[in-house]
């Protein structure tokens, strides 16, 4: 074969598919053809369906280099050919005979006889009234006498459409050729009619049968690279999907692919359809109108299709449609299973493209109506009425509210509103117009809040009666919240249950709650909100949700108010059990707050993980930053800074994903102050400062709210941090007045006493520190966890110092040792480092330092750890190991002496007794001794006995 130089033009480029993939296929068929050159002789059958490639793989066996002389013939049937006698073996004796001289080919013909010559040179040859006998002799004597010069190869491409003299010349040379060296190749179609029945039969059971299988999708990315250049995974698999790996339509989809660098996505390559494919379907079934009707009906109903339904769409009875279903099946275009749909979305796309765009319209409405009929899913009902342009039937809106109830079930509120929005071009009644916007404004909070209260409002203004007002005000009132449209949102509710009265204890209930939060969310209103509050404690809900509501309202109250843990903890796992994305309005998820300040970590882990599947299940934005901020509070809680900072700064990022301004919404305002808390702690002041400075000017703009209140904390946090403690105390005491207001006497849920007796000390207002000292322990106590009660100790130590200071910073110390509040105690160590220096309990105070250090460390609190390096610098220590003073075998005297006592036998619990510290302090000390003397605790009492000069080298661990 000759080659020329230059780069492929796009024609090339595009035909590149038709042999991709095809190197061992076409490797076989030549190593047959150079054996058969042996005389040996072959017969190949080459099947597969419609485009894998057949006639491409023989034109290249025909225009190989077999690296020996082989004469080849090659001919291909065609239907408008089928009446020509002879046509197939004319093409290919002229072939073979082409390669020889005149005088050879005169010489040759006579040895066959005149019946060959007859055919091979005399167009006008009639099968009908040619001796077959005579006429086939002379053709197999000339394959003979042929194959006398060259071993030959004979090739015919669909030979399904081959002429009958052809093939049963062919059949009867099958039966002769015993030892001559000749390749007869044959390829079919699956699925296509056969023009000569019996003799392809009968030459093909004599073939070997080689199944041209679709190309590997390592083939199809090479194919794609070379044709459009560079290209994602994700494009080359969609192209893989859509044909299946087969040439012919890969070849077509590249064509209609746009150019090379334009954007492309897979999701765009599974819609793309191919005018070529569909004119070669419909050559293909031009003969067949049934079977280009069912599928047609087919592609109009996607895959899964029903085959009654199908059926009935095409217009075909039962026996029709099942026999038009088994040659679309014989033809590959569809599988042989059940439910109907394509073998490549490639073709359905191409057949659906085919369809007139009015009678593909209609095809739609008839389908929903069908399918509707047959019961089937109403989302599957639906996406036909979507494509159906302005359907008028009576059931179309109902139908396609209750697929979106369906899609909103799953997880696509955006799928729910494109149904919504087809419904209300329906014709209604204008008592289904309210609850219809009302659906579509709730699907469209979900992912677009402005739109969503656009719609919300117009269905209220829709309303006919009372109770559809009320269903639209449930959905309303929170969003208006969520734009701190307080004002509006308080008159809507009350407007709406004046007009609802007490026909309906339970929607009454549900409005009292969504009424309850624009008032509790400001400081004038909040007294009228806790009076709701109180009346929705006592009725007895008949609606199991709204019972779970209830107690997920009281769980939350509770823990503000610093009460009954116990029941904050079941009030909670009750609130979640059996919740849906219904948890995640206000005020059900403020129990993942509430819950989070017990530290009761079973209980935690069990309801966050309840709620981790419900906000993944819905795809819903605000749901997602709502746990991400319910992880952040329990990292910070910790002390995992870096976690808490990634998950407020996550959760923050998905408030502004959900299209609001997250400085007014109440939720993402929160976020931010537990943000600030977190920079803060870490000393990333600059921060912490842009992110308050971006929700303060808002806050103070829209007065005395809850989100400016918990702004007051955060400011006040980090006017501390930046050495204002004149700041800082009236920052946090506004606070705390307003918090009173509230009810919100829980140190857990907001610290300010605790952060403003630093204030106060720093300016020298010992009495008024003392004073909000003290009222934190008690409110600490009532609560009861270790952390808060530690913290609160560790306030008052300061305020009083001296003996009954370090004794208190012992307990708090013991306290927070115990409970999750790394950072905390790393304070509190801190604290009781220094009042033991005081004392001059150097060596306890080092120990204690070098505790406090490792915390900070570990918590990332970079200003808190180099607090504790200084003063360890000061009291002339550090983390040396053997240090002038220090006890024997280079450990601390703490640690020394909690490792004597536990190589005499006592107990951690009785080390920590005996020493008015934590277990957890025991331990801690004792794992640092193990590491420096290199053993385990039974080793310890020979070790220490010894003389120091014997004990080991202190180790390098950490």
């Amino acid at each position: 074969m000759s080659h020329t130089g230059g780069s492929p033009t796009a024609e090339q480029r595009h035909d590149a598919p038709l042999l991709a993939g095809r190197a061992e296929e076409l490797r076989a068929l030549r190593e047959s053809v150079r054996t058969r050159a042996a005389a040996h002789p072959s017969l190949v059958h080459l099947v597969g369906e419609s485009g894998i490639g057949k006639t491409s793989l023989i034109q290249a066996l025909t225009g190989s280099d077999f690296g020996l002389p082989v004469l080849v013939g090659s001919a291909c049937g065609a239907p408008l050919e089928q009446d020509f006698s002879f046509g197939v073996v004319r093409r290919l004796f002229c072939d073979l005979l082409a390669k020889t001289d005149a005088s050879s080919r005169e010489t040759l013909l006579d040895l066959a006889g005149r019946p060959a010559r007859l055919v091979v040179d005399d167009a006008r040859v009639d099968a009908r009234r040619t001796s077959t006998y005579a006429t086939h002799h002379a053709l197999y004597q000339l394959i003979v006498k042929l194959s006398e010069r060259a071993p030959l190869l004979l090739a015919v491409d669909d030979a399904h459409a081959a002429d009958a003299p052809s093939m049963r010349f062919l059949a009867y040379a099958a039966h002769r050729l015993r030892d001559l060296p000749v390749t007869v190749l044959l390829s079919t179609t699956d699925g296509e009619p056969r023009n000569a029945e019996e003799p392809l039969l009968a030459l093909t059971g004599l073939a070997r049968e080689l199944r041209l299988a679709p190309i590997s999708g390592e083939a199809v990315a090479e194919v794609v690279h070379r044709s459009m250049g560079p290209a994602s995974t994700d494009v080359i698999t969609a192209c893989t999907e859509v044909t299946g790996g087969n040439p012919f339509l890969l070849t077509e989809l590249l064509r209609v692919l746009p150019p090379s660098g334009t954007a492309l996505g897979a999701d765009e390559v599974r819609l793309l359809g191919s005018p070529a494919v569909a004119a070669r379907l419909r050559a293909r079934f031009r003969a067949r109108p049934d079977t280009e009707a069912l599928a047609h009906a087919v592609a109009v109903l996607g895959d899964g299709a029903e085959f009654g339904v199908a059926a009935e769409l095409a217009g075909l009875a039962p026996v029709q449609a099942a026999r038009a279903l088994d040659t679309l099946a014989a033809m590959s275009v569809v599988p042989n299973a059940h439910p109907l749909g394509f073998s490549h979305a490639f073709v359905r796309n191409a057949v659906l493209d085919s369809i007139p765009l009015g009678a593909r319209l209609t095809a739609h409405g008839r389908a929903a109506h069908l399918l509707r009929t047959a019961h089937a899913p109403s989302e599957q009902v639906a996406a036909h009425l979507l494509r159906s342009g302005a359907s008028a039937a009576p059931w179309a809106g109902e139908e396609l509210r209750r697929a979106a109830r369906l899609a909103a079930g799953r997880g696509a509120p955006d799928i729910a509103a494109t149904y919504l929005r087809h419904a209300l071009k329906q014709p209604s009644s204008p008592a289904e117009h309210s609850p219809t916007l009302c659906e579509l404004g709730s699907a469209e909070l979900a992912y677009a809040p402005h739109e969503g209260i656009g719609h919300l409002r117009a269905a209220l203004a829709a309303a006919t009666d009372a109770r559809q007002a009320a269903q639209a005000a449930l959905k309303l009132v929170p969003a208006l919240c969520m734009l701190a449209a307080h004002e509006e949102a308080s008159q809507i509710a009350d407007a709406v249950l004046d007009d609802l009265g007490d026909t309906d204890p339970d929607l009454v209930w549900r409005l009292e709650a969504a009424a309850m939060m624009p008032e509790f969310l400001r400081l004038p209103t909040v007294s009228s909100a806790l009076r709701r509050v109180e009346r929705m404690a006592r009725p007895a809900l008949g609606d199991l949700a709204l019972r779970r509501a209830q107690q997920g309202m009281l769980a939350t109250m509770t823990a503000w108010r610093g009460e009954q843990r116990d029941e904050v903890v079941r009030r909670t796992r009750e609130a979640v059990r059996g919740a849906d994305l219904n948890f995640f309005r206000p005020p059900s998820y403020y129990t993942l707050f509430a819950l989070a300040r017990t530290d009761a970590s079973a209980a935690i882990d069990e309801v966050y993980a309840v709620a981790d599947r419900i906000a993944q299940g819905s795809q819903w934005p605000r749901a997602t930053a709502i746990m991400a901020m319910a992880h952040g509070l329990r990292a910070l809680h910790s002390g995992d800074l870096h976690e808490a900072v990634r998950r407020f700064t996550r959760a923050l990022a998905s408030f502004e994903e959900y299209g609001i301004d997250v400085r007014g919404d109440h939720c993402a305002v929160t976020c931010a102050v537990w943000l600030t808390d977190a920079l803060v702690s870490l000393g990333w002041l600059d921060r912490a400062r842009d992110l308050l400075t971006r929700h303060l000017d808002i806050a103070e703009a829209a007065g005395e709210t809850l989100e400016h209140t918990f702004l007051l904390y955060a400011r006040g946090r980090l006017r501390l941090a930046d050495g204002d403690p004149r700041g800082a105390a009236a920052d946090l005491e506004e606070c705390g007045r307003r918090a009173e207001t509230w009810q919100m006497h829980n140190p857990a849920v907001l610290p300010w006493r605790s952060r403003a007796v630093t204030a106060h000390l720093a300016l020298g207002q010992r009495e008024r520190a003392r004073e909000l000292a003290g009222q934190e322990l008690k409110a600490a106590l009532g609560w009861g966890t270790d952390g808060v009660i530690g913290v609160a100790q560790h306030a008052l130590a300061e305020v009083v110092g001296g003996a009954e200071g370090c004794e208190l910073l012992t307990a708090a110390v013991a306290r927070l040792a115990a409970s999750p509040r790394r950072l905390a105690h790393a304070e509190a160590l801190l604290a009781l480092a220094a009042a033991q220096h005081a004392e001059g309990s150097g060596d306890q105070a080092r120990a204690a330092l070098e505790q406090a250090l490792a915390l900070a460390s570990d918590c990332g609190a970079e200003p808190l750890a180099e607090r504790a390096k200084q003063q360890l610098a000061g009291i002339g220590g550090g983390r040396r190991r053997g240090r002038r003073g220090s006890a024997p075998h280079g450990l601390t005297p703490q640690e020394h002496h909690i490792a004597l006592a536990a190589a005499g036998g006592a107990t951690n619990r009785q080390i920590a007794q005996q020493l008015c510290v934590t277990v957890r302090n025991v331990e801690f000390h004792l794992s640092s001794a193990y590491r420096k003397l290199g053993v385990k605790r039974q080793g310890l009492g020979p070790l220490l006995l010894a003389a120091p000069e014997s004990a080991p080298a202190a180790t390098a661990e950490a």
